[in-house]
Formats: C-alpha cells, structure tokens, sequence
C-alpha cells in the first residue's frame, strides 16, 4: 500500500544490491527497523527489485534469536516514517485522519482544563488552539511528512503557523455565516469542522511539507 511493491518477505534473510544503490542509500536505523527503511528509500528510487526463494533452519531464541516484539512495533512506525511522504494522497488522507482527531481530541481537553481552572472562555480557545496545533505539528513530521522537506526549519514553522491561522479564520467566518443562514449551530459547526479537515491537510501537504512523488519505474535492477 505504501511502496507499490508486492513482496511476499520484507524481513528477508538475504538482500543483494548494485554497489551503486546500497552506497546512494542514508540509512539510519540499527536493528530490524533496517527492513522497512530499506524497502521504502529502494522502491522511492523506482529500481526493479526481484524475489527469490531461498531455504534457511530458523533459530530459536536460546540459539541466539534476537526479534521480539518491540522490533515488529517499530518495523510499522518505520513504515510510516519512510514512506507515508511518499505514500499516494488518499492514504496520506486517512493518516491525516488520525492525526487530525488526536489534534481535535486535545483541542477540546486543553481547552476544558484551562477553562475550568479560571481562564477566560477567549484566553481557553485561543491557548488551546495553539497547543493542538504545536502537537499537530510534531505528529505531521513524526509520521506523515517529511521535516524540512523544502523550507528551513524557522520557513517551516512559519508557514505552518500561517496555514494554521488561515484555517482557524475560515472556521470561525464559516461557522458564523452558516448560523446567519440559519442553519443549527451543531450542523454549522460540523460544516466548517469537515470543510477546514480538508483545507487542513492541502495546506499541509502542498504549502508547508511540499515534496515530489516518485519518478516513474526504471529498467535498473537491485
């Protein structure tokens, strides 16, 4: 889903590389992460991978086996982490998806502590709202996109920041002119929740983290 490729073992026993694509490769991972990041920065270059069947005698863990399950838990982030830049826009959508409902979902807990602890009901929403977007921020480089995929680190920051004030203006201007229209303000609300959702993840995906798909398939072998 994420590579295009259909492997039957990523976790193979064996990989054998063109001197010339291992050593283009930044790897960065030390234990069976190895596997997934491997996969994800070979199948982004559009080489040709091929499988072949091999016969081995596993080990058992008093032999030496060193797999467990942290390994295979961070074998998914490290799925996540290498590809879903690259991933096509409907799957980078429903990663969104989560990130955006853990957003929401401190959002609305940051703003029930501040408010029930003697903050305006103004200071609340506008504290709050810059605390779900901090965290927003970090799940976004944590897991969809890319850091520093064009601008710098303070270009980066700044044009989220200006996405994500962008966003909470249509919210709020969206909301409000649904109300005057008549609409419930439930129903209005949950308008401009869904329609800013989208606008959320274009702004992050094109203007903040922009980053090319990758090329085409090409007749090298790895």
């Amino acid at each position: 889903m994420f590579t295009d490729l259909n492997l039957t073992d990523m976790e193979t026993c064996y990989k054998v590389f063109r001197r010339q694509i291992i050593q283009s490769v930044d790897l960065k991972e030390n234990r069976f992460g190895f596997e997934p990041e491997i996969i994800a920065k070979v199948a982004q270059m559009r080489v040709r991978i091929f499988e072949m069947g091999i016969t081995y005698a596993g080990r058992t863990y008093a032999e030496g086996k060193k797999i467990g399950v942290k390994d295979g838990l961070r074998a998914l982030y490290c799925i996540l982490k290498y590809n879903a830049h690259k991933a096509p826009i409907p799957m980078q959508l429903l990663i969104y998806l989560f990130i955006g409902a853990s957003a929401a979902i401190v959002n609305l807990l940051s703003f029930l502590v501040l408010f029930h602890s003697g903050f305006g009901a103004s200071t609340s929403i506008l504290v709050a709202f810059v605390i779900a977007s901090v965290f927003n921020y970090l799940l976004c480089i944590l897991i969809l996109f890319k850091h520093q995929a064009k601008w710098s680190a303070p270009l980066e920051w700044l044009t989220y920041a200006l996405v994500a004030i962008c966003i909470g203006w249509f919210d709020l201007y969206t909301t409000q002119k649904l109300i005057v229209m008549g609409l419930p303000p439930s129903i209005s609300k949950m308008t401009s929740i869904a329609a800013a959702f989208v606008l959320n993840f274009l702004g992050r995906r094109f203007l903040v983290f922009p980053e090319k798909r990758s090329g085409p398939w090409r007749p090298q072998d790895v």
